[in-house]
């Protein structure tokens, strides 16, 4: 069975079981999963399933949602894929999941294409962690150490001229 881990916010390690043909999410408590988060729409998307084929459709968030960091209106989940609804990260594993993929037979070959829509570097990066920004905190200790230095360096200069004088 397929499920979603939460990855962020507070559905931090939550696991969700997708055990019905939809699973809505979203911030409404009407939702099968309910996220707490005013960056989540009041029903931001769904998850169907086909089988072991699992699909997610977002139904017109204000936020939108995001399938491994792209943009997606309707796409085939794979097993490790990273969900984004507003500000939540969501990951998607199952055991057995169709991903609707065949596999090469013999000599198979690779192709790549070109994306849809060119990346863009954020403005900010205030999002990209559940931790919040890094405070560096070693501003203080670098000035603290730097004048017990000077005074240790200072009280030997004074030792020794005293000794020798």
């Amino acid at each position: 069975m397929a499920v979603l881990i939460g990855m962020s916010s507070t559905v931090k390690g939550q696991k969700f079981e997708l055990n019905r043909e939809e699973v809505f999410i979203g911030r409404n408590a009407q939702n099968t999963i309910s996220v707490e988060d005013s960056a989540v729409s009041g029903r931001h998307c769904s998850i169907t399933r086909d089988g072991q084929k699992y699909t997610l459709v977002d139904l017109g968030s204000t936020n939108g949602t995001r399938l491994n960091g792209a943009a997606v209106t309707k796409s085939i989940l794979r097993p490790k894929d990273i969900v984004q609804i507003g500000a939540v990260e969501l990951m998607f594993d199952g055991a057995e999941v169709d991903t609707g993929e065949v596999p090469p037979v013999g000599g198979g070959s690779a192709s790549v294409e070109a994306l849809s829509e060119p990346v863009e570097v954020p403005e900010t990066f205030k999002t990209a962690s559940p931790f919040g920004s890094r405070k560096d905190s070693r501003k203080p200790w670098v000035i603290v150490t730097a004048i017990l230095g000077f005074l240790v360096i200072a009280g030997l200069v004074f030792f020794v001229v005293k000794v020798l004088l």
